[in-house]
């Protein structure tokens, strides 16, 4: 059998996601090699992103999915209710009047009252009365005791208890779809809480306890995977515990970003890098970054191949008007170095050109909070646009003079190849690992030395003075190489 496991799998989702589809779905569509995706996360609406992933072309019709969840309750959490004699799916309302208490409705949010004190809040799915949640208020603290949450057909599937002292959350209680607990999760009373305890149920009775989550992926892990199983490792949380596996599984680690931090190794590699002996093979993204990890680490060079993120090029590549504007899509994370990004951009305005530039992105780690109050100490509210997430990146590349990325560091930078596919030239600091094997310096882009904020600027100047021709995609990266390489690593696991 062949796996894929990640820790989580977003509707809306960045590189490393994107990635290990495209890898999927090439290795079904060329190789008829099918796979299962694991994941490990809670998600009681998994069955909708499936959908979703597949309406989208993300997915093929032979993926199957797996999810750690499904699995403790019996594969009774994403078991659609149906009618007894009709066999179709069926959704529980909850009518929003109740009586003794009265409510003030505002669109699907409904707030009940005993009197004058708050004791309930309601979300109901849009226009209808599906119950997404609800919160029960102390009249004490005035603060949600409890939580529950209700999935797509309107059945409880998780309650959340909240300490009545610090106000996180001391216990998560797990409901399959027949309303019975089979996952109970315990937490410190403090203002962060963690983790203390995880009990599993079966029939209403305690059958098995984990002090750690990753001792219960391992425990998931033992009775997924048989021997000979191949599984690709994309998330750094689960190297520890696919290690642990009993089983003679072909583990193959797929390292999507940098393993350094500086000079030093990142904590969440070590598990990854430090027992080699236990991995079959290691998928990096660059040449650079197999070079820099045989010099640090004692590992096989047979064990390490390099297998760059693909793309498939434009056949018929769509006229559009190039807008004098600049992009950056991606996370709006400290990796990114936004700050850098809007610095170099203030520095580029004042070289007197009127070029916009337009920011895609989800905030992460409050990032954009620092932007908003940057571009405002910067002076340049007027000529920067900052949007959510755009469904449709290759328009937004289209459209750029240029896309930017001035990282602290990369994995790859899959927005790079993507940018430069669609013929629009990259500025990118030249950081580990991904640029410069992407970029060919003054071709189909520019390399700035990393963190140089005044180069990149002039990077920036010298793009709009003297626009780049025939920006083109290295070969290397191509869907059809990428076939070859990944036939040649499956004909390898499985001998």
């Amino acid at each position: 059998m062949l796996y894929t496991i990640t820790s989580t799998l977003p509707p809306k989702h960045g590189g490393r996601t994107k990635a290990l589809l495209s890898r999927i779905a090439l290795i079904e569509n060329e190789l008829n090699e099918y796979s299962t995706i694991v994941t490990t996360n809670y998600n009681a609406n998994y069955p909708t992103v499936y959908d979703q992933f597949r309406k989208d072309g993300k997915a093929g019709s032979q993926l199957k999915f797996e999810n750690l969840y499904d699995w403790l309750s019996g594969y009774q959490l994403f078991k659609i209710p149906t009618s007894r004699f009709l066999n179709k799916a069926i959704k529980v309302t909850t009518d929003r009047s109740m009586p003794g208490l009265k409510s003030l409705e505002k669109g699907d949010i409904v707030r009940y009252y005993d009197q004058d004190s708050y004791v309930l809040y309601r979300k109901y799915q849009p226009n209808t009365n599906i119950l997404e949640m609800e919160d029960f208020m102390s009249e004490v603290s005035r603060k949600k005791t409890e939580r529950w949450e209700y999935n797509a057909y309107g059945e409880l599937h998780r309650k959340i208890i909240y300490s009545p002292t610090h106000h996180g959350k001391l216990v998560e209680e797990f409901y399959d779809t027949a309303g019975s607990i089979y996952c109970r999760k315990f937490y410190s009373d403090e203002v962060k809480p963690n983790l203390i305890l995880i009990n599993l149920y079966r029939d209403g009775r305690m059958m098995k306890s984990f002090k750690k989550e990753k001792e219960l992926f391992a425990y998931y892990f033992n009775h997924l995977f048989k021997d000979e199983d191949i599984v690709f490792v994309d998330a750094r949380l689960l190297d520890r515990p696919i290690l642990d596996v009993t089983a003679d599984i072909k583990r193959v680690f797929v390292l999507h970003n940098s393993h350094l931090d500086g000079e030093e190794l990142k904590p969440s590699y070590k598990s990854a890098l430090l027992e080699s002996e236990k991995i079959t093979r290691y998928l990096v993204l660059t040449q650079h970054q197999k070079e820099d990890i045989l010099a640090q680490f004692d590992i096989p060079e047979e064990k390490m191949a390099v297998v760059p993120h693909f793309i498939q090029p434009e056949s018929n590549p769509a006229s559009v008007s190039i807008k004098d504007q600049f992009c950056f899509i991606g996370r709006f994370g400290l990796q990114k170095q936004m700050d850098h990004l809007l610095k170099s951009y203030a520095l580029f305005k004042e070289s007197g050109h009127e070029t916009k530039l337009v920011l895609y992105g989800m905030d992460e780690q409050g990032q954009l909070a620092m932007m908003v109050k940057l571009i405002d100490e910067l002076g340049i509210r007027e000529s920067v646009e900052i949007h959510s997430y755009t469904e449709n990146p290759s328009q937004v590349f289209r459209e750029s003079k240029a896309s930017l990325l001035t990282s602290e560091f990369e994995g790859f930078g899959l927005t790079v190849m993507e940018s430069i596919n669609v013929g629009c030239p990259v500025i990118s600091y030249d950081v580990k690992y991904g640029p410069r094997e992407v970029i060919r310096h003054g071709e189909n882009g520019y390399l700035v030395p990393a963190n140089d904020i005044e180069a990149f600027a002039q990077a920036m100047v010298h793009c709009v003075e003297h626009p780049l021709q025939d920006v083109q995609t290295q070969e290397t990266l191509f869907k059809s190489t990428a076939v070859q390489n990944y036939d040649q690593l499956i004909k390898e696991l499985k001998k």
